[in-house]
């Protein structure tokens, strides 16, 4: 396999030595260096079925990581033609020779319907997997609150805030989360490209209630949906508030049903009757998020730390629902409680378990209710 490299004052063909010979991809970049210049089309070619769009972004990722490492078969002459044109086309859309558009992953998301429904694609990077190779539950709810964000943004009203709208900004208001539920059907793998469709649909008088589903954008397989929802709240006073609704009105879709169907109350938990406890626990900084409280996704962390170990080395998390009560600050002191319910055994398959997260002094910050299964 070789590559082709051209900028404005030099045309190099490089043998890429860790392909045969089969396959060649013919690659062109003008003027990477030239602001004005880089606006051109990048594109590229691929003479062989065989070959793919992911096989082209490992092949470049192995061209990179070799020729970053001196005394290797590229010498710094090839480095920065290299370097600049993989910039270059990251940064701007590519054109296969079909004619058919296409970008190189992660996309910045774009509208669906005019405006009601956004879609983001993610890979999954390595710092987000596991010990199993698996994506975290916490990068995914990560994946949920980007796209949302982005939502907005592409919407033209957002604002400098943390998910505020202009309306919002002028009126100290912030969202706050009330209560989530999440399905995870399957977990994807580094290195994996998922899409995150989102959509948001009013939920009484001053919330709105978020809906999203992550599938692999290779097989089109649904790996998790989720539901959130969501309360402005005064972020002086910490008080809820409506005044600003109206603003997301052609935003809302309005035909939209839950996805969460269980109508279960989710039971509270004393020390006495909780089945595991951890005490000691200890939010930092690291988990405080713009609104000056601990993120609801750190939250779910220190709720997860009061599963037994037994369970979380056996089985995987595929459902969890989740009612946060109180807000968290730094410093705090936490104790994670949970129990075995009453009917932990779904169909001989699943485990269930209620989960208290709360102060050492007992005030209650998350209730909460997960599914296990092998």
């Amino acid at each position: 396999m070789s590559i082709k490299l051209t900028s404005p004052t030099t045309s190099i063909r490089v043998a890429l030595p860790f392909c045969s010979g089969i396959n060649k991809l013919n690659f062109t970049a003008a003027g990477v260096r030239e602001k004005k210049r880089r606006k051109q089309t990048r594109s590229f070619k691929i003479n062989n079925a065989m070959s793919s769009l992911t096989e082209f972004q490992k092949n470049v990722q192995e061209i990179i990581s070799t020729a970053a490492t001196p005394m290797e078969i590229f010498n710094q002459m090839l480095v920065v033609p290299i370097i600049n044109t993989v910039s270059a086309a990251m940064e701007e859309k590519w054109e296969l020779n079909n004619g058919k558009a296409g970008i190189l992953e992660p996309s910045t998301g774009r509208l669906l319907q005019d405006g009601p429904i956004f879609q983001q694609n993610f890979t999954v990077n390595s710092y987000e997997i596991g010990s199993d190779f698996r994506i975290s539950i916490e990068a995914l709810m990560n994946y949920l609150q980007e796209t949302s964000l982005n939502h907005f943004k592409s919407a033209g009203i957002l604002t400098d805030g943390f998910g505020s709208t202009l309306e919002m900004t002028a009126n100290d208001l912030i969202w706050v989360a009330c209560r989530s539920h999440m399905e995870v059907y399957h977990y994807p793998s580094w290195a994996d490209v998922v899409q995150v469709d989102g959509w948001m649909c009013r939920s009484g008088r001053n919330s709105m209630r978020r809906e999203w589903r992550i599938r692999d954008l290779k097989t089109g397989k649904t790996l998790m949906r989720a539901s959130s929802l969501f309360v402005l709240m005064n972020k002086k006073t910490r008080k809820s508030s409506e005044e600003v609704m109206g603003e997301l009105k052609p935003f809302f879709m309005h035909w939209d049903l839950p996805m969460n169907k269980d109508s279960r109350k989710l039971q509270g938990l004393d020390i006495d009757k909780a089945d595991y406890i951890r005490t000691g626990l200890n939010p930092g900084w690291t988990d405080m998020d713009v609104n000056q409280h601990v993120s609801h996704i750190k939250l779910v962390n220190y709720v997860l730390e009061g599963v037994p170990r037994s369970v979380v080395e056996s089985d995987e998390l595929c459902a969890m629902t989740l009612e946060y009560r109180k807000e968290c600050n730094m410093d705090s002191v936490l104790q994670s409680l949970s129990k075995f319910s009453s009917n932990h055994f779904i169909n001989n398959q699943e485990i269930e378990l209620d989960h208290s997260l709360s102060l050492e002094c007992g005030t209650e910050l998350v209730r909460g209710r997960t599914s296990w299964k092998k």
